[in-house]
């Protein structure tokens, strides 16, 4: 449903696509009857009043979520960020299921569902369940700057990325796993797995650059990768 621009902008039609979701601050311009309103994601304001180390799961979520509005009506609105390379991604092409990080979610419509996962709870991690799941994810998000939580979206429609140098996309199969660097990997569709990995032994510590840490994406679907290791 979002049309191509040019490499940094897309448009859609509110008229056929419904109302769009998307990072505030992302909207350029827009024409015709168009109206804004603030938007929430289900996880984002807590983890349902559990205490203790959901309490604090649920904090560290506000830093890893980015503010969204959403856009309704009948005109043409444009979407951008930054002067960053877009994306575009059919979610239900991809099996209904897309995991994105939420600084590389540009916009989607409002027929995916989204909501903030653990990505521990998602298989994104390799931490395990549990605390010490928790823990270790919490331990991996730190080292890769990936953090604790990631945006699923669920269901048919559309969702835009953003990716310095452009994003493009790795199949990923059970004989053939992609191994990628954490500040490159954007997200993953379908059902994949990543497990992060070191590189490092006590005889090149030191020595290994930007490779010392890895994410291992193992299963069956795509893996989406910026091309370049440029933070938002």
């Amino acid at each position: 449903m979002f049309t191509v621009v040019n490499s940094k902008v897309v448009s859609i039609d509110l008229a056929r696509s419904g109302p769009v979701i998307a990072r505030r601050g992302a909207m350029l311009f827009y024409s015709g009857a168009v109206s804004f309103a603030p938007h929430q994601i289900p996880g984002a304001g807590g983890m349902g009043g559990i205490s203790g180390m959901g309490g604090m799961a649920g904090r560290m979520i506000a830093g890893e979520h980015e503010a969204t509005m959403v856009a309704q009506g009948t005109g043409t609105v444009h979407y951008g960020f930054r002067g960053i390379e877009t994306h575009v991604v059919d979610v239900g092409a991809l099996g209904g299921q897309l995991r994105v990080e939420a600084s590389r979610l540009l916009a989607y419509t409002s027929g995916l569902q989204a909501s903030v996962v653990s990505v521990a709870s998602s298989g994104g991690g390799g931490g395990g369940g549990g605390l010490f799941g928790s823990l270790r994810s919490a331990a991996a998000g730190a080292v890769t700057g990936q953090g604790m939580f990631t945006t699923q979206l669920s269901g048919p429609g559309s969702a835009v990325m953003l990716g310095h140098g452009g994003v493009f996309d790795l199949p990923v199969r059970p004989d053939k796993p992609v191994i990628v660097d954490p500040q490159a990997y954007v997200g993953a569709a379908g059902q994949v797995s990543t497990t992060l990995r070191s590189a490092v032994s006590w005889r090149n510590v030191g020595r290994t650059g930007g490779e010392a840490m890895q994410l291992e994406c193992t299963g069956q679907g795509t893996v989406f990768v910026q091309a370049s290791e440029e933070k938002l």
